[in-house]
């Protein structure tokens, strides 16, 4: 995988457009990139780790998005990556997944499948 291919800018786009579109709480789009296979790996602050997969993280992040005052869609991306199969995206950025606005890092790991990228898994630091 490489960060200067057209693949890892197709990932960064569809990484954009989950941000963009579940800020505004346009939740379908959920149902599009997450693989059904999806595994979330979320540490909350006192490092205890919560595993979750599609049908529950899709559901957090509509309770916690309508939840928060104010969706945030800053992000700041470290690194994407991608080849014509797999991608990887090293990303912050300011959410609330538990309760109060905070920085969380991402390692999110995509495939390319039905034409489409697709979130395969993700460890979340908070």
């Amino acid at each position: 995988m490489s960060p200067n291919t057209p693949q890892a800018a197709e990932v960064k786009a569809a990484i954009d457009g989950l941000i963009q579109s579940a800020s505004n709480a346009e939740f379908d789009i959920l149902e599009d990139i997450y693989h059904d296979d999806m595994q979330i790996y979320m540490f909350d602050p006192d490092r205890n780790l919560n595993q979750m997969d599609k049908q529950a993280f899709s559901q957090h992040i509509t309770d916690s998005t309508k939840a928060a005052e104010a969706p945030n869609i800053w992000a700041k991306y470290h690194l994407v990556e991608a080849d014509e199969k797999e991608g990887h995206v090293l990303i912050s950025r300011k959410v609330n997944l538990t309760g109060e606005e905070r920085i969380v890092t991402l390692s999110i790991d995509l495939v390319r499948e039905d034409d489409r990228w697709q979130i395969t898994r993700e460890v979340i630091f908070t």
